[in-house]
C-alpha cells in the first residue's frame, strides 16, 4: 500500500540545505513545514506537477534529539553519509499527480533518490483476534519450547540493555509493565480520515509524544519481551527495560470491525532512528510492507535506517509476515536483520508464516499469551514470535557486555543460528530458516565462544 500524495526525496549532498526543520519539531509545533527544498529545479518541478507542496526532514540529528526547535542541526558523519541530513518528506497539493511528480523529480541531477511513501501494517492471521480465554492451559507453552526458564536462570539480563518495541505503542498503565518501561516516543503523523483505504481511529496525527497503544498489538509484543510475570510467563528479556516507540496508528480496513496498526515509511524510519538514538540495544519490528506494494524504482524501504542501526551496534529483529507465501516483507528481508518465522508446539512451521531465503530462524507464534490494552489476550502470528528472539538477543548482549564484549546484529544472528534446535537436514529451509530458537543453548554457545576466544568472533558489532 502507498500513502497517496506523499513522496520521500533524498538530495545529493551538494544540493542539500540546512534551513528545513526536522519532523519531530514540526509535530511539536516548534517548526513549520517548508514550502521550499532547494529554491531551484526541485522546487520548480514539484510545483509544476504537484501544484504546491510542504516538506520537513524525516530524521532528527542524534546530537540534537530533544533540543526543541533545532533538531535539524548537528548531523554526524554517519548520518550524513547515509543521507539522513538530506531526506525529506514531501506532501503534494495535487494528490492525483504524485506519480508524475515522482517521475519528473527522479530525472533531476540534484536528486539522489525518490519514492512514493509506502505503508506498513501489522496484519495478523484471522485467528489472532483478541480472546477472552486467557487461561495458561489455552496458550502454547512457548517458554518451555524454547527453554526460556533455564535461560533466565542462567542469565537474568541487565536494565542497561534496552529493548525497543517499535510498534503501535504499549498499554502504559498495565501492571505487567510497571517499572519495566522507559518514557518512549511517538512519531505517528497520518492526519485524519482514511489512509490506504482504511479508516484511521484514535491518535493518528501526532497529538503528543506519548506512545499509548490504540490497537493492542504493541502491548502484546511488549509483554513477550518485558512482562513482570504476574499472570503469564516473565518477559524473555529478563531485567531489560522496554522502550516503546509508537510508529503505527490504529486503522480499520474497509468492511471490517477489526483494528490493525498502519504506519507511513517516514514515521517508521524516524521512529527506528529515535530508538537507536535513545539508547536501544535491541529493536523489535513486528510489522512490514510486502515487496509487491513498494516502489520498484527505489531502494528497499528502511535500508538507510537499518544501516544506521547496524553502524551503532544495535541488534535488529523483525517478523517474517503472515501471508503464508514465499515473498519479501520489509524490513525482515533486509540483510542483516534477524527475520523470524513462526512454528507451532510440534515445531512445524505455521501455515500462515511467510517463506523466503532470508528467514533466519523460527520461534513459537501460535496462541501466545501476552498483554492487551486492558488485561491479557491470546494472539497468533510471526509478530508474536519475533519478540521471543528479541528477548534472547537482549540476554546475549547483557551476558557478553559483562565480559567486556559488545554484540551486534551479525554476532547475535550467528549465535542464534548455531544454537538453534530442530535444525533442517540441509542447514536451512525457506520456511523455518536454520531451525527453532533455543534460548538456553544460545547462552551456552555464547559462553563457549567467550571462553575459547575472548577477543575472537564476538568482539565486534555489525
Amino acid at each position: 500500500m502507498i500513502r497517496s500524495g506523499v513522496l520521500q526525496i533524498t538530495l545529493r549532498e551538494e544540493s542539500a540545505t540546512t534551513r528545513i526543520p526536522a519532523r519531530p519539531d514540526c509535530l511539536l509545533g516548534a517548526g513549520r513545514q517548508s514550502n521550499a527544498i532547494d529554491r531551484g529545479d526541485v522546487d520548480r518541478t514539484l510545483r509544476r506537477w504537484g501544484a504546491s507542496f510542504r516538506t520537513s526532514l524525516v530524521f532528527a540529528a542524534r546530537r540534537s534529539l530533544g533540543h526543541i526547535g533545532s533538531q535539524h542541526i548537528g548531523y554526524d558523519d554517519t548520518e550524513r553519509s547515509l543521507g539522513m541530513s538530506r531526506t525529506y518528506r514531501v506532501e503534494l497539493g495535487d494528490v492525483a499527480r504524485a506519480r508524475d511528480a515522482l517521475s519528473a523529480v527522479r530525472d533531476l541531477a540534484a536528486v539522489a533518490q525518490a519514492r512514493i511513501e509506502s505503508l506498513a501494517t501489522t496484519h495478523d492471521p484471522a485467528r489472532s483476534h483478541p480472546s477472552t480465554d486467557t487461561r495458561v492451559d489455552a496458550a502454547m507453552n512457548a517458554h518451555d519450547l524454547i527453554r526460556a526458564t533455564p535461560a533466565l536462570a542462567r542469565e537474568q539480563g541487565d536494565e542497561r540493555i534496552v529493548v525497543a518495541v517499535v510498534d503501535t505503542g504499549v498499554a502504559l498503565g498495565h501492571p505487567e509493565l510497571r517499572r519495566k518501561l522507559l518514557a518512549g516516543y511517538d512519531t505517528v503523523d497520518l492526519g485524519l480520515g482514511k489512509v490506504g483505504g482504511m479508516e484511521l481511529v484514535g491518535d493518528s496525527r501526532g497529538a503528543d509524544f506519548t506512545p499509548r497503544d490504540d490497537v493492542g498489538h504493541g502491548s502484546h509484543v511488549a509483554g513477550v519481551v518485558a512482562a513482570q510475570g504476574f499472570r503469564l510467563s516473565p518477559g524473555m528479556a529478563g531485567r531489560s527495560l522496554c522502550l516503546p516507540v509508537r510508529v503505527l496508528a490504529a486503522a480499520r480496513p474497509s468492511g471490517s470491525r477489526r483494528t490493525i496498526g498502519v504506519g507511513a515509511l517516514s514515521d517508521i524510519d524516524c521512529g527506528i532512528k529515535v530508538a537507536c538514538d535513545l539508547g536501544a540495544k535491541v529493536i523489535n519490528m513486528s510489522f512490514g510492507t510486502s515487496e509487491a506494494h513498494i516502489d520498484a524504482g527505489a531502494p528497499p524501504p528502511h535500508r538507510e535506517v537499518v544501516d544506521y542501526a547496524v553502524a551503532r551496534g544495535v541488534v535488529l529483529v523483525a517478523a517474517m509476515g503472515n501471508s503464508g507465501q514465499a515473498e519479501k516483507l520489509f524490513p525482515a528481508a533486509i540483510d542483516p536483520v534477524i527475520a523470524v518465522a513462526a512454528v507451532d508446539e510440534r515445531f512445524e512451521v505455521s501455515s500462515f508464516s511467510t517463506r523466503g531465503k532470508h528467514v533466519t530462524l523460527a520461534a513459537p507464534g501460535e496462541r501466545i499469551l501476552s498483554l492487551d490494552r486492558h488485561g491479557y489476550r491470546l494472539s497468533t502470528g510471526t509478530s508474536h514470535a519475533a519478540p521471543f528472539v528479541a528477548g534472547v538477543a537482549a540476554l546475549l548482549c547483557a551476558r557478553a557486555r559483562r565480559r567486556g564484549v559488545e554484540l551486534g546484529t551479525r554476532e547475535v544472528r550467528d549465535i542464534l543460528v548455531r544454537s538453534a534446535q530442530a535444525r533442517p537436514a540441509d542447514g536451512h529451509r525457506d520456511d523455518i530458516g536454520h531451525g527453532v530458537l533455543d534460548a538456553d543453548a544460545a547462552l551456552r554457545t555464547l559462553d563457549a565462544d567467550l571462553s575459547a576466544s575472548p577477543h575472537g568472533r564476538t568482539h565486534t558489532h555489525g
